[in-house]
């Protein structure tokens, strides 16, 4: 400032001849300049302050992002709820022979892996001390026979004896020797009695068992000797496999009461796809202490293998359909559909509208709705961001009707 005013000064210094006169204009001089360039900055920032300088864009657009929907048709769909879980069987029966012996036959089946056949002889013990017991049995019976038989015939004998020397008067009981026919009887009946117990310990020389089943593990060589009372490995029924699926209380509301639901097994065993035809046998007394779940024993039965391929065992894993109720006006949407409030964004003239269909089962990639008009158009997945009439541009998809939900 004094840069700019020295010149002025000195001008209005020299042109002054009052050294009084010349201070006072200099002084009147420098105020109207401060006073100018005061004003001059105040117009300048109001200038600049009522100036908008933010770029507009002429006739701006409503952002509208792409998302893909399609059109609802409510039907009438059967629910179906998918679990999983692992072949077992019911119990391992033990190998135990009821009588001792010598192992003089084995068959081929009796080692781990064998299947056999329901009343199969599956080992032999040596039978010919039982064969000789029923011999000796059988020379009882007849000797008990014989002496029965004598017995009745002195009886008889005496009864004419006493008609005949006191006739018309009752034969008293020792004299017809009732009581030792009696007795005869009864030591025919004990000896007849011990033949059936020989020829029991006879047949059981001939190991069997009374189902169709595999062996899981065997401890019998032929030329062993065997105890009675002691256990030579184990089998398993195949009319005693099944499978136990957990399930939820909200997936197993839908197969009440649960006497035989339908169930359909599906696996791979052994490079061969298998689908087996089963039904729910009963459910678990109680819940899962971790998962809060319950289980439903699947009973495989007669199911578990045919004559072209081997029956399943213990440990496959095998995915279980089980076939629930029939519902009306059931669409079946994406999960990823249904927001975390159970809220579904329909679409109306290209805007977002919410709706709270009922849900009625929720599984990992579908899930099933109630309440929802046909022709309703809906997001297929979830929209960050999406608020109520929120403009959108759809791309329409037709989606083939799934009814299968998974039980988590």
């Amino acid at each position: 400032m004094k840069r700019i005013l020295d010149p002025i000064t000195k001008r209005f210094s020299k042109e002054a001849a009052d050294p009084t006169d010349r201070a006072e204009n200099v002084g009147r001089l420098q105020l109207i300049l401060v006073v100018s360039f005061f004003l001059f900055a105040v117009l300048v920032s109001s200038l600049l302050s009522g100036t908008d300088r933010t770029p507009k864009l002429k006739d701006e657009e409503e952002f509208a992002p792409l998302v893909n929907s399609t059109i609802v048709n409510p039907e009438t769909q059967r629910i179906e709820i998918v679990g999983s879980g692992a072949v077992s069987s019911q119990v391992d029966v033990q190998i135990i022979p009821q009588v001792q012996g010598r192992v003089d036959w084995l068959s081929a089946v009796m080692r781990p892996g064998g299947s056999f056949l329901k009343d199969e002889v599956l080992f032999r013990i040596e039978a010919r001390d039982f064969e000789l017991e029923v011999e000796r049995r059988r020379a009882e019976v007849a000797s008990a026979r014989t002496n029965l038989q004598l017995e009745e015939a002195e009886g008889l004998a005496a009864t004419r004896e006493w008609e005949e020397i006191t006739p018309g008067e009752l034969v008293p009981a020792l004299v017809a020797r009732k009581p030792q026919i009696r007795d005869r009887r009864a030591a025919l009946a004990s000896a007849q009695a011990q033949l059936a117990r020989a020829q029991l310990d006879l047949d059981r020389t001939n190991f069997s068992l009374p189902f169709n089943g595999r062996v899981v593990s065997s401890n019998v060589e032929l030329g062993q000797f065997m105890a009675t009372g002691q256990s030579y490995g184990s089998v398993y029924s195949l009319d005693g496999l099944e499978v136990t699926v957990p399930l939820a209380d909200k997936d197993l509301k839908w197969l009440q009461p649960l006497d035989n639901v339908e169930a359909t097994i599906q696996t791979s065993y052994l490079g061969v796809d298998r689908v087996i035809r089963a039904r729910a046998a009963r459910v678990s007394a109680q819940l899962d202490a971790q998962t809060r779940f319950a289980s439903v024993i699947v009973s495989l039965g007669e199911n578990a293998g045919t004559e072209d391929t081997l029956p399943l065992v213990p440990g496959v894993f095998v995915s279980v359909t089980f076939i629930g109720p029939e519902l009306d006006n059931l669409v079946t949407v994406p999960t990823a559909a249904v927001q975390e409030n159970g809220k579904i964004w329909t679409v109306v003239d290209q805007r977002l509208k919410s709706a709270r269909p009922e849900i009625v089962q929720t599984g990992p990639t579908t899930s099933l709705i109630r309440g929802l008009a046909a022709g309703t158009e809906i997001l297929l997945s979830n929209l960050p961001g999406a608020v109520e009439n929120m403009a959108v541009r759809t791309v329409v998809s037709t989606t083939s009707a799934i009814n299968t939900v998974e039980a988590r």
